[in-house]
């Protein structure tokens, strides 16, 4: 009985462990699906326009929330190059700001897990490195978007983002906004 017991225990702790990376991904995944629909009601309370902005370093990404004092157009690609050659001294500044609502700091995934992409509408392809952005507007709507997160091995999610209502739909697979297109 001794044995059994603790045998018993020792599997009641591996088991656990042995499925810790699919429980880390859906729970990141549940994380920022929620703080979607909590930056969508803050961008409609505060009438501002708000942005998640990822940053995707490769090893330890991040994610947090900026806003603006007043609503503002998203920029198209070309503007955000034009912007990134631009000196310092030339460059506007932004006007957006770290928040502390609704995250208090940047969230960091746990090891192993990474954003592979982000791809919005605003961007003909996905980001892959530095900084990507989803944004929303005081009227409530959100930018199509797809974040696709993975342990770089066999486990890739894709988080799809509703631009009417800023939900976030898990899709267990890699998707694209042009594979959404055809559906």
């Amino acid at each position: 009985m001794v044995v059994v017991a603790i045998l018993a225990a020792i599997m009641g702790i591996a088991i656990p462990k042995l499925r810790k990376g699919n429980t880390n991904i859906k729970q990141v995944m549940r994380e920022i699906s929620v703080l979607s629909i909590e930056v969508r009601h803050y961008a409609r309370l505060k009438n501002a326009t708000y942005r998640i902005v990822f940053e995707l370093k490769g090893k330890e990404d991040d994610y947090f929330v900026e806003a603006s004092n007043h609503a503002v157009m998203i920029k198209s690609e070309a503007k955000q190059k034009l912007e990134e050659e631009m000196s310092k001294e030339d460059k506007p500044s932004s006007p957006f700001q770290k928040v502390d609502k609704p995250l208090k700091k940047e969230k960091i995934l746990p090891e192993p897990l990474f954003i592979k992409s982000v791809e919005t509408k605003s961007h003909a392809e996905p980001v892959t490195k530095g900084p990507a952005y989803i944004y929303y507007s005081p009227e409530g709507l959100v930018e199509q978007s797809i974040v696709q997160i993975t342990n770089g091995k066999d486990l890739i999610w894709s988080l799809v983002f509703n631009p009417l209502t800023g939900h976030a739909d898990l899709i267990p697979k890699a998707v694209t906004l042009k594979d959404l297109e055809l559906l």
